[in-house]
């Protein structure tokens, strides 16, 4: 009798030791065999059993309540991700000409918050951010507030607005399709042609194929920039409205020299604007004039002046070289090249439109070149910019837009002010104090490039045109 109730100290020990692994079934399932054998009476076995359901509900109730979040059966998995920002920046822009100098000094944050599922060959993208205008997720301190409690009030340019509803469908394993409201899929090497905060809107394909060590890929989208299509009659008039459609085709390549050390990626991009300014009764694009007080169209609620994409072909070859130089730091020298192939019949345009503007210049092409050093765990990770506690990277590049070369609406909205007719030089460095905190500087230091236009775009956070910039921004970034 001893010895039998040694054995069931025992057994039951080790039954409660490895509950926390074992299904309640297998444990009931061992205790009754046992009890067959006579190692356990059956008294002691259904006290056992009675310990084990107890624990297993327990275990059930702890689990329920750590799963509060649930999705959907038919969803395979959600990843919840965003990120928070804070940020100290000072912008300064000098237009000579008119002895104006403007100093800008302000605290910003930002927040994204979205959620990806996947359900077999189906996924979607929902994202929420601030910041309305497209161009920018920041909201400033102290913004949308009156008087003394500006800072305390409800703020609307900080309510969440939609960045991003996209649906997607993997069609093949080197094919997917999307539409809705999307990440630019396009390889930029820098945001000289597209800001990055800029999302498309429409559909879009993605092509991935691998053929030995070369990765080919490809980018096609067919966006919606502006307006809607509308036709009207009235009495046999018939009057039609068009959308203006942005049109993008891409093919590239990546091709790894040296295993884990060595690899090269560029692309060819052509990008065609299907609007006509005038066919819809607006104005043609034309720059700002050295010597003006205001900026063309800046202040207009149609397209019109700097806001203008009429007579924009714009064919776009980035490039980038990535090499580890030691286990651990990579190098990647890069350029990119961008012209406008109907920059002469913008400037034609520009020229009918505003007289002013005619014999100062047509430069309808834009190019940036720059090096770009880091730590990494290995080559993927340099190349995708994975950056984990501890590392580090620094950015410097030059870069030159042309007054007739880029869409004006779309250019980054930090480096030059969101400006064409600038050039200048930009650094970039990051250091991870966690895998996931990371403190950023950003410097830009520019010129106008033809002296007989200003630094303009329609878009712009220093008022009026300049002709020369700077820049500087520290950031904080939380990542989740």
């Amino acid at each position: 009798i001893k010895m039998r109730g040694i054995c069931a100290a025992v057994t039951g020990a080790l039954l409660f030791g490895f509950g926390a692994n074992a299904m309640a079934d297998s444990t009931t399932d061992i205790v009754n065999a046992l009890v067959a054998k006579g190692v356990l009476t059956e008294e002691e076995g259904a006290l056992l059993n009675k310990g084990r359901e107890g624990e297993a509900a327990g275990q059930a109730k702890a689990l329920k309540k750590a799963s509060k979040l649930s999705v959907s059966d038919a969803i395979d998995n959600a990843k919840i991700y965003g990120d928070i920002r804070a940020r100290y920046e000072r912008r300064d822009g000098d237009a000579s000409s008119t002895g104006v100098n403007t100093d800008s000094n302000r605290a910003r944050y930002k927040i994204t918050l979205g959620v990806e599922t996947k359900a077999g060959d189906w996924y979607s993208d929902l994202a929420m951010a601030m910041g309305k205008g497209g161009r920018s997720d920041n909201v400033s301190f102290g913004d949308g507030g009156v008087g003394a409690d500006a800072g305390m009030s409800t703020k609307d340019s900080a309510i969440l607005y939609l960045k991003r509803a996209t649906l997607g469908w993997n069609v093949t394993p080197w094919l997917a399709v999307e539409a809705g409201r999307m990440k630019n899929p396009l390889y930029m090497v820098n945001a000289m042609v597209f800001d990055h905060d800029i999302v498309t809107e429409g559909l879009q394909e993605k092509l991935n194929y691998k053929l030995g060590e070369t990765n080919l890929f490809a980018n096609f989208g067919q966006w919606v920039y502006s307006g809607k299509e509308v036709a009207s009659s009235n009495g046999g008039t018939t009057t039609t409205a068009r959308q203006n459609m942005l049109l993008a085709f891409q093919a590239g390549a990546e091709q790894a020299f040296i295993a884990d050390k060595l690899s090269a990626k560029g692309a060819i991009g052509y990008y065609s604007y299907t609007g006509n300014p005038v066919g819809q009764g607006l104005a043609n694009f034309a720059p700002t004039l050295a010597s003006a007080t205001t900026i063309t169209g800046a202040s207009t609620a149609t397209v019109a002046g700097t806001q203008a994409t009429n007579n924009l072909n714009i064919l776009d070859i980035p490039f980038e070289l990535d090499y580890m130089i030691t286990p651990s730091i990579g190098v990647k020298p890069y350029a990119e090249y961008a012209v406008n192939t109907s920059g002469s019949d913008r400037y034609n345009a520009a020229c009918a439109a505003a007289p002013t503007v005619c014999g100062l210049g047509n430069d309808d092409s834009a190019w940036l070149v720059g090096l770009t050093v880091g730590s990494a765990k290995d080559l993927k990770s340099f190349m995708a910019k994975k950056m984990a506690k501890g590392d580090w990277s620094a950015n410097l590049w030059y870069q030159s837009v042309g007054a007739y070369a880029l869409d004006p609406n779309a250019v980054d909205s930090d480096i030059m002010d969101g400006r064409l007719n600038m050039e200048g030089t930009t650094l970039k460095a990051q250091y991870n104090v966690e895998d996931n905190v990371a403190l950023n500087f950003t410097g830009a230091w520019g010129d106008r490039k033809n002296n007989n236009y200003a630094g303009f775009g329609p878009k712009v956070d220093i008022s009026g045109p300049i002709s020369k910039y700077n820049l500087y921004q520290f950031d904080v970034t939380y990542k989740f």
